[in-house]
């Protein structure tokens, strides 16, 4: 999703006088965010509850960020389309088209999180603001349901509404919690077997704790650690692993506690 910026010269510099407030927003990650002109504050600091529908990565984004398209609970479904005439006009409108990923998500930003591609100008703002800074912000899976705290603003280069910069991530628990964990692994598929470009874990049902699924060498060397919660499935790409068997481990996280373990092969 390329970003063109140079018309953010023709925009605006102010901010609204919101920016830089203090509450539940880190105001320390703005220091990161580039070309913090072109956001309009609708509200400083905010929170939401929603479910994570897709998830694109730094390699597709460019400038180092995760965009999460969650959707909202009803409470605050109206943020996806709310717009404020004043900050409309303002609007390039390079990007619009990329929203219809998700027409009922609200775009939610992880600033720092990878490998920003992005050249020019530009892409040196981005590293210069991602200089030194490790973001530990939490990054949910594909469908867990989520709460999330960050400024809720308005970007005029991609003319849609977002969360941004995220400060605060809390993967929220529903239904009723694993126990024990002990009914988890009943039914677990691992498949295909052997696998060539991907394994993939299935559960019958999704865990409603934190669960990690651990891989390993035949040797015992940990190679991945994986969580899951609210999901049924992960997906592992193998495509570059050497042909072979591996191990695995599954973990309910909380208690640290081993519900079951085994052996996948991989190949090619």
């Amino acid at each position: 999703m390329k970003k063109s910026l140079y018309i953010l010269g023709l925009l605006f510099v102010a901010i609204s006088n919101s920016y830089g407030q203090s509450g539940l927003c880190d105001t320390a990650y703005w220091n990161h965010t580039y070309y913090n002109q072109r956001l309009r504050i609708y509200d400083s600091c905010y929170t939401i509850k929603g479910t994570l529908k897709v998830l694109l990565a730094p390699s597709l984004t460019g400038d180092g960020d995760y965009h999460l398209y969650i959707q909202p609970d009803s409470t605050y479904q109206w943020m996806v389309k709310f717009r404020d005439s004043s900050y409309v006009k303002h609007c390039a409108g390079i990007d619009s088209n990329g929203y219809t990923i998700c027409t009922t998500c609200l775009n939610v930003e992880e600033i720092c999180k990878g490998t920003i591609t992005d050249g020019g100008s530009v892409g040196a703002a981005e590293n210069a603001k991602c200089k030194n800074f490790n973001d530990t912000v939490y990054l949910p899976n594909t469908g867990e349901y989520v709460q999330v705290t960050g400024p809720f603003v308005y970007d005029t280069v991609h003319c849609w509404n977002e969360l941004h910069p995220v400060s605060h991530m809390k993967l929220l628990v529903t239904g009723v919690n694993e126990i024990n964990g002990d009914g988890l692994v009943n039914g677990l598929k691992i498949f295909p077997q052997p696998a060539n470009g991907e394994v993939k874990f299935q559960f019958q049902h999704a865990p409603h704790a934190i669960t990690l699924i651990k891989l390993y060498s035949i040797r015992g060397q940990q190679l991945y650690i994986y969580a899951l919660s609210e999901t049924n499935t992960l997906n592992v790409d193998v495509s570059t692993w050497p042909t072979g068997e591996y191990l695995y481990s599954i973990i309910l996280k909380d208690q640290n506690k081993l519900l079951k373990s085994g052996k996948f092969s991989v190949a090619h």
